[in-house]
């Protein structure tokens, strides 16, 4: 019997921490089986500011011997209808000469990536899997990226909302998403509900990893630390992080931010001494995704910076789901994700309307509750609600049975 041959199709670089924390969880354990039930050819957009390293390239080895194929295009940077439009039709070549093999399916990752597969679909007669369907376009006009009259909202809406009444399959992370499509917007698709999923047994609190990054860093066994491990701007808050920071540091005396972000030293220093936050109370730092988790063990909270909109109980955060698995509670913005439901429903985080100062302090006194809780206690109990919510072993059994829906 010929397996099923399925384009994965991603709007990113191969290696990007948001593919390798998520969606490739399954697909490196499915290439892994003796039998895998599927011939994947995966395509991406890779940028050559970001070479491959030795370790990578090790990894691409293994997946090649385990029966992988990939095409790697170029990323056109900028947000340009006309480097899109390069991106696009990079993209359909590689995808036609995919359908002449005998391809007959392809899987998107999030929504950009989901409307230029639902064109190659349309086209071509795949049938689309769409991961992780969030509105791009509306998150963007929440954030003042785009207006609403901008040629890039217009057109990435429309198709968004296209690929969604087009699609076979898709899935999403959330309960709001799943009535907007179902209820709202009747689509014909089969959905299933899978949210950013978490690699438990690489995030999980270990000791030595404590002491060893608070011993590199200088600090205290028994200072607070908040970590952030994420960008500033954009989809992000910029400048009210820092502030959020100070008024917490101002409640929560000895309060330290440890910051790991792909943003150069410089640039967060002088966002930082843009706000007063002296350097002495955070650290920065730069890593991939294979050592990351070494600073979860590290701290005691975790932050989501991600500003509240209409449109954003649509995310599903990755991080929340690692601090959860890491043994960390976390602080969100209402309105942010089902992540501000979790927060408040099984107690294992703190909720804010808005990063201001009035919040900052309201919630202060929650934080301190936290951090003077027995840490094993706590620890355990976040790790429990993370594998229930966000674990691997819970979302995988999903995950392959939409795989099995597409094909089938």
């Amino acid at each position: 019997m010929k397996r099923p041959r399925i384009i994965l199709f991603l709007y990113n670089r191969l290696f990007d921490p948001v593919i390798q924390s998520n969606f490739w969880l399954y697909i490196r354990e499915l290439l892994a089986q003796p039998n895998c039930p599927y011939q994947f050819h995966l395509v991406t957009y890779e940028d050559p500011k970001y070479p491959l390293t030795q370790p990578q390239l090790d990894l691409c080895q293994l997946w090649k011997r385990q029966g992988l194929e990939w095409t790697a295009v170029r990323w056109h940077q900028g947000a340009s209808l006309k480097s899109k439009f390069l991106d696009v039709l990079q993209g359909f070549r590689t995808v036609l000469g995919l359908r002449a093999r005998g391809y007959g399916y392809i899987v998107s990752l999030a929504s950009v990536a989901g409307a230029y597969a639902y064109l190659y679909s349309r086209v071509l007669g795949l049938r689309l899997y769409m991961y992780q369907y969030e509105p791009h376009s509306e998150y963007a006009l929440d954030n003042k990226i785009w207006t609403r009259q901008s040629k890039q909202y217009r057109i990435t809406h429309f198709l968004e909302r296209k690929a969604a009444d087009f699609a076979t399959v898709i899935s999403s992370g959330t309960r709001f998403m799943q009535a907007r499509l179902q209820q709202e917007w009747a689509v014909r698709a089969k959905f299933f509900k899978i949210p950013s999923v978490a690699d438990q047994e690489k995030f999980q609190f270990r000791e030595a990893d404590r002491l060893a990054v608070r011993s590199e860093l200088g600090i205290g066994a028994e200072r607070p630390i908040l970590l952030y491990p994420g960008k500033f701007g954009d989809l992000y808050y910029k400048e009210e992080t820092p502030r959020f920071f100070g008024w917490l540091k101002e409640e929560i005396p000895g309060l330290f931010l440890l910051i790991v972000t792909p943003h150069q030293d410089e640039e967060v220093y002088a966002l930082f001494d843009s706000q007063g936050v002296s350097r002495d109370d955070y650290k920065i730092l730069h890593s991939d995704y294979s050592q990351i988790d070494r600073f979860y063990s590290a701290a005691d909270l975790g932050l989501i910076a991600v500003p509240p909109g209409p449109s954003k109980c649509f995310i599903s955060n990755i991080k929340v789901g690692e601090y959860l698995c890491s043994g960390l509670p976390y602080l969100v913005t209402r309105g942010v994700s089902e992540d501000y439901c979790y927060a408040e429903e099984f107690d294992v985080g703190v909720v804010v309307d808005d990063f201001v100062e009035a919040e900052a302090r309201r919630v202060a006194p929650q934080i301190t509750a936290y951090l003077g809780q027995d840490r094993e206690s706590l620890r355990k109990h976040c790790r429990e609600v993370g594998l229930d919510c966000r674990g691997f072993a819970k979302l995988n059994p999903i995950f392959q049975e939409a795989l099995r829906t597409l094909t089938s």
